[in-house]
């Protein structure tokens, strides 16, 4: 199983945290500051999951979603969202599984959408 996470995330304090945590679960992450590099990060590997922030400058993380899934199916995608009610309404194409609350942002909620990204990819 390929366990190798793509993080998206351009607040680098979140960004350092999850990856402590996800590496401590046992996974490798590349992280790329914004959706660019992301697509960069992207199209040199190949990603079991890719976990974003939904809100960036330049490409929204649905953009992201679009543009990495046109190339590989099978990448699961986790999104990350501080305005959890309202944004989740608007997009309602997005499962409940699928999104983490990122203000307060939870480690254990992160590695419990991983591994279940993972899981749900077979």
């Amino acid at each position: 199983m390929m366990r190798s996470v793509l993080l998206v995330d351009q607040k680098q304090s979140t960004a350092q945290l999850v990856k402590i945590y996800l590496r401590a679960d046992g996974y490798e992450v590349d992280h790329a500051s914004d959706p660019l590099e992301a697509l960069q990060y992207a199209s040199r590997s190949q990603y079991g999951v890719v976990v974003t922030d939904l809100v960036m400058s330049g490409m929204s993380g649905i953009d992201l979603y679009r543009e990495i899934r046109s190339c590989d199916v099978h990448v699961r995608f986790v999104f990350m969202l501080s305005l959890y009610g309202d944004a989740l309404r608007l997009l309602g194409s997005l499962k409940r599984s699928d999104v983490i609350k990122k203000e307060p942002l939870s480690m254990n909620e992160v590695i419990c959408k991983v591994r279940a990204a993972f899981t749900n990819s077979h």
